[in-house]
Parts: C-alpha cells; structure tokens; sequence
C-alpha cells in the first residue's frame, strides 16, 4: 500500500512538472528557442537522409564537377573537395552527431548512476572504494582521457563513443551518490527497510527513481557538451572516418581552406555551436524549473 502511494505521488508530481515545464518553455524566448531547435535536429536525424536536397551526396557520393563552390541558390551552403552539397551533409550530419551524444549520456548514466547510489546508500568501505576510482577517472580532463582511450583502441565512431561514455560516468557516479546518501534517511526508505525489503529493491524502487530529476537535468546539458566533444574527436582524426557526414570531421577537412572556401568549416561549426546552445538553453529551463528555490 505504501508503495502504492508513493507511486501515485510520483505519477502526480511528474505530471505537474510536465505542466510547469510547458508553461515556462512559452513563457521564456530563450527556452523556447532551445526546445525548438532540439525538435528540428531530432527531426533531422530521423528523416535527414531522406529530405536533404541531394541524398547521396549527404551519404557521401563525390560530383567533383560542382567541387568548391560557393553558396548559391543551387547549393545554399556550397560544396566541398569533392562536390557534395554541404546542406545535405549537414543535415544528414544531425544523425550520428546526436546518435552518438545521447548513447554517451545513457552509457554514462548506466555505469554512473547505480554506482553512485550503491556507493551512497551502503557508506562505509564501499562507498570509500566507488569514490575513489571515481577520483581517479576525474583526475583527468575528460576530453584528454577520450583521446587516450581512442588512440589506444584505434579511432572510429564507435570507439568515440565508448571512450566518451568512460570519461564520462564519473559525474553521474559522484551526483548519484550525493542524492542516495540524502534519500538513505528517509522515512519511507526505513520504512521499506524494515519490512525486509531487499537492498536491490529499495535502489531501484525508491533510490534511483528519486534520484533521478538532477540527473536528467545533467544529461540534458551533457547531450550539447558530448556532441561538442565527439566533434573536437572528429576534428582530431579519432572520432568518424569519412565519407560519414560528421560536424567536427567537415570542420577539420575545410580547416586547410578557411580564408578562401570559407562555408567549408563554417557551416558544420556553426550546427556544432546551434546544437550545443539548444541543449544549454534547456538544460538552463530545466535547472530553474526544478530548483525549489526558483520562483518559476
């Protein structure tokens, strides 16, 4: 009965945040814009391949013909070295770019999460453990042990993507466990536990489910953060191999020609700083929303 309860306060609660978040996203410009362009690059990645102007050309097919021209009304961005239109690989670009940042967050929040709760629940010599290999992986900046993880299992997207969810599960280890040790205290978590409850239950019934409103407002901020990282990967020759259409590998290859074919890095740099905005702007919304000291 008890858990009945606080399942149906949590649907409630959720469902007034929901309102709350609707009514301050039409209430704030900047909210509004940040939620408006998340929704068209989700638009992008789903059906990016199919409504770019050149199609084959956004998946890499070379015209060396219409290589190196400027925008114009044909090729409203201009093309590149070898002639693809680069709107579509821009647009086709939104796909692996935010494929690749939202499995970093949930590979992170996999790892992260149930450690840090473990770790903040049970205290003691366990929770000493967890923290202190998680000291250990935050003694390095993130985008500096990416690269050492990629070098060492060799670049490609996928292996962007498995360094960056490493360097990245710490944070959401360290707010997990600072939440789980807050929620151990109370009332209805020593209530579960001394109806004999299982410890596995009480965490995933009643301490990651409670724990988990900060931890969406971080990852929201780290889907821009994580794009912007995989693209500075990219850019150094450790993320994507071409012809994949990503951001950070179109700005490394016009770098050799950004006074005179300038739409090259700009265009591609440009959708890295959009998209990254986007998902501050929101994060932002969702900081305020949630702080009970807001006056949202």
């Amino acid at each position: 009965m008890a858990a009945e309860v606080l399942r149906s306060a949590t649907s409630v609660a959720r469902a007034g945040i929901l309102r709350r978040f609707r009514r301050a996203v039409l209430a704030d410009p900047l909210a509004l814009t940040g939620v408006t362009i998340i929704t068209l690059l989700v638009l992008l990645a789903v059906f990016g391949p199919w409504i770019a102007p050149y199609p084959a050309q956004g998946q890499g097919e070379s015209n060396v013909a219409a290589r190196m021209l400027p925008p114009s009304a044909t090729h409203l961005f201009g093309t590149d070295g070898l002639g693809r239109d680069m709107l579509s690989r821009v647009m086709v670009g939104a796909r692996p770019a935010l494929a690749v940042s939202v499995l970093v967050v949930l590979l992170a929040m996999l790892i992260g999460v149930p450690l840090g709760a473990l770790a903040g629940y049970r205290r003691g010599r366990l929770d000493a453990l967890i923290m202190r290999v998680t000291d250990l992986f935050l003694a390095f900046p993130p985008l500096l042990l990416a690269m050492a993880i990629v070098a060492a299992l060799g670049p490609g997207l996928d292996h962007a993507a498995l360094a960056l969810a490493i360097s990245w599960w710490p944070w959401y280890a360290r707010l997990a466990r600072g939440t789980a040790t807050s929620l151990r205290e109370r009332s209805f978590v020593e209530a579960a536990r001394s109806m004999g409850v299982s410890e596995v239950q009480i965490l995933r019934r009643h301490i990651i489910p409670n724990s988990i409103t900060p931890i969406l407002v971080q990852a929201t901020i780290d889907i821009g953060t994580v794009i912007l990282a995989a693209g500075s990967l990219a850019f150094l020759g450790l993320g994507a191999a071409p012809p994949t259409p990503d951001w950070g590998l179109m700005v490394a290859d016009g770098r050799t020609y950004i006074l005179d074919q300038w739409w090259l890095s700009a265009f591609p740099g440009l959708a890295i700083f959009v998209a990254v905005l986007a998902f501050n702007l929101v994060g932002d919304l969702l900081v305020d929303l949630l702080d009970p000291r807001s006056t949202r």
